[in-house]
């Protein structure tokens, strides 16, 4: 399971990855340049300092410091032609045992110099690094942050898919089975009536699932409510009195859709009403999202019975309390004229 993540993140995060590993490599090797630079230079600086001191002491002798020079600290010049010709001039002078304290002065104040120029490349080298560390950072959560867009319409898309199958298998697929039945019994009424039922039923699906999610909240409900109206002659009223839902996150705004969409629908196959309200009003610390209509009603509890004894199953209900639970709500389904789906957000929900 990890070796399979580790691939998946390898194969999602190519780029920034590759980035992550040129940093620390310019980061490690920086700091290991910068580090032995510094370690040579203090050296270099110690035994000028100590040829000072001899030669103040009036020792002229510098066989095995001219040796040390000559080997371990000429070759490290290489990289500055004045500091080379700088320290070759120091070993000519020690090995004619002459005065270089001078010469040793002029070349200390050039190697401090360079050693600052130095260091100041090193330090930019592990800016560098820092910075396309925090370069791969930001894309490795710009693109988390697309993946998790990209998985949630995913999501809602197989939802509108199972959406669609149950309501072709609940509705449409049994008006088309009752039309068949009144076919074969040659009663003509009855079977204009359910094919005409099917055909309401394949228009509001398809008014439903062309809905432009770029559209303002308002405009979204006014297009559900006008598709339920058009297809099934069910006078559709929409008030919306709250100035809280334009706070309310994309998402939270797409789940509310959601729940019109499953509450209509029920609505249309299952209510047989004349009239429906939908209201959207603000309260002191929570906003009331309420579907009302004056069809035959139901109640929870024979919702649960008829789905105990039917093998046909009706999710409406609990999908409805499913997605208002997810966003933290309240829903209470109430049925004395007709039923009323109240729903309650709380304004903590952004």
């Amino acid at each position: 399971m990890s070796k399979s993540v580790a691939l998946t993140l390898k194969h999602v995060f190519k780029i920034e990855l590759l980035i992550i590993y040129v940093a620390i490599i310019n980061f490690g090797f920086s700091i290991y340049f910068k580090t032995w630079s510094n370690k040579k230079i203090s050296e270099l600086d110690s035994q000028m300092l100590k040829i000072q001191l001899e030669e103040n002491s009036g020792n002229f002798n510098h066989d095995d410091l001219i040796e040390k020079l000559t080997y371990d600290y000429t070759p490290f010049t290489y990289f500055d032609e004045e500091l080379k010709t700088e320290l070759s001039e120091i070993i000519e002078l020690l090995e004619t045992n002459q005065n270089t304290i001078e010469p040793i002065i002029t070349f200390q104040n050039n190697i401090h110099q360079t050693q600052n120029r130095l260091n100041l490349g090193y330090d930019t080298l592990l800016y560098c690094s820092l910075i396309l560390i925090m370069i791969a950072v930001f894309l490795i959560v710009e693109k988390s942050f697309k993946n998790r867009i990209d998985l949630h319409r995913l999501k809602v898309m197989s939802e509108e898919q199972s959406k669609i199958s149950r309501n072709l298998h609940d509705g449409v697929a049994q008006d088309l089975a009752a039309l068949k039945l009144y076919l074969e019994k040659e009663d003509i009424s009855k079977s204009k009536f359910y094919a005409q039922q099917a055909f309401n039923e394949v228009r509001y699906m398809i008014g439903t699932t062309h809905l432009n999610l770029n559209e303002s909240f308002e405009e979204i409900v006014k297009k559900l409510a006008a598709t339920l109206e058009a297809n099934y002659n069910i006078s559709t009223k929409v008030y919306i009195g709250s100035t809280k839902i334009q706070d309310l996150s994309e998402n939270v705004q797409i789940e509310l859709i959601r729940i019109l969409q499953e509450a209509l629908s029920n609505i249309s196959r299952h209510a047989n009403a004349s009239n429906v309200e939908i209201r959207f009003v603000d309260g002191i610390d929570d906003f009331r999202f309420i579907i009302k209509d004056d069809g035959k009603g139901f109640s929870e509890e024979e919702v649960e019975l008829k789905n105990k004894q039917s093998a046909k199953k009706h999710y409406g209900v609990s999908n409805i309390k499913e997605r208002v639970e997810l966003l933290g709500g309240t829903v209470n389904f109430i049925s004395e004229v007709g039923t009323t789906i109240a729903i309650t957000i709380k304004d903590s929900v952004r």
